[in-house]
């Protein structure tokens, strides 16, 4: 934790997820930071939904933190990174 994740990185994890067979259960150790980003990806680059609801993965409500002086933010960072790739241009 608290590294974003390369670009390249994140295109071999949609592409895994697109392949998988559904439902896909997402977890990490804590269930919270890299699970939420790879949530957010799946919703963005699979399901399509708007940029609110794929960032909202990103959120206390699932229990991540997005505060900029803790490691954790380096997934908030990867996703803001990668919103253009995901077809959210401007953001």
């Amino acid at each position: 934790m608290g590294r974003e994740l390369s670009a390249a990185k994140a295109a071999k994890l949609i592409v895994l997820m697109k392949g998988a067979q559904k439902p896909i259960l997402i977890h990490c150790k804590a269930g919270a930071d890299r699970s939420g980003l790879a949530s957010a990806l799946y919703m963005a680059a699979i399901a399509r939904v708007g940029e609110a609801t794929a960032e909202g993965q990103l959120s206390i409500r699932f229990g991540h933190f997005s505060l900029p002086f803790i490691p954790e933010f380096a997934m908030d960072r990867t996703f803001e990174a990668l919103e253009p790739s995901l077809g959210y241009p401007g953001s």
